[in-house]
């Protein structure tokens, strides 16, 4: 019951991070069209609109990427787990979530020190705006700890499916 809680959660957190990654598109869209039109139009260029679009890239891949690991939207290459038992897809399973974990909380801590760096020194971006660096951070370090979160989850969940009696793995694709 528990795990259930948790899963809805974490599902919530993601679909709410994915969309403020939408969110993102359309800004970063928005500003790449305002400053084509102030370049070629009035010719007068934005000093702004590069690096602020180079952040929302960022904070785009970020804050989906534990959407993407949920809806099963990563690329996967499946010729040779397709020739295996369903046992043993379900052990392999297990296995890439717990390697998903590790890299989860390497990506997280490291992230976080960037972060924590930043905010300590007071970094800013060497263009004219100057940007506090920290403020780029926060949806790259956000979205790296739902991203271990999604990772655990997903591990138990294929665990639990892997251990109960007649239960399939959590991969049906081929199926």
């Amino acid at each position: 019951m528990l795990r259930q809680h948790i899963d809805r959660a974490v599902a919530a957190t993601t679909y709410g991070l994915s969309a403020m990654g939408v969110a993102c598109v359309v800004a970063m869209m928005v500003i790449t069209t305002a400053d084509v039109v102030a370049r070629y139009v009035f010719n007068r260029p934005t000093m702004w609109a590069d690096e602020m679009a180079s952040y929302l890239l960022i904070a785009i891949v970020f804050l989906g990427l534990a959407q993407n690991l949920r809806t099963d939207g990563h690329i996967r290459i499946d010729a040779v787990t397709n020739l295996l038992s369903i046992r043993a897809r379900a052990m392999l399973e297990v296995f890439a979530y717990a390697v998903g974990i590790v890299f989860g909380c390497i990506l997280f801590l490291g992230t976080w020190t960037r972060f924590e760096n930043f905010w300590t020194r007071g970094t800013t971006s060497d263009s004219p705006l100057m940007t506090p660096l920290w403020i780029a951070m926060v949806p790259v370090v956000v979205g790296a700890f739902v991203f271990g979160l999604a990772m655990i989850v997903g591990f138990i969940g294929s665990f639990h499916a892997l251990t109960s009696r007649g239960a399939q793995p959590n991969d049906t694709r081929g199926a």
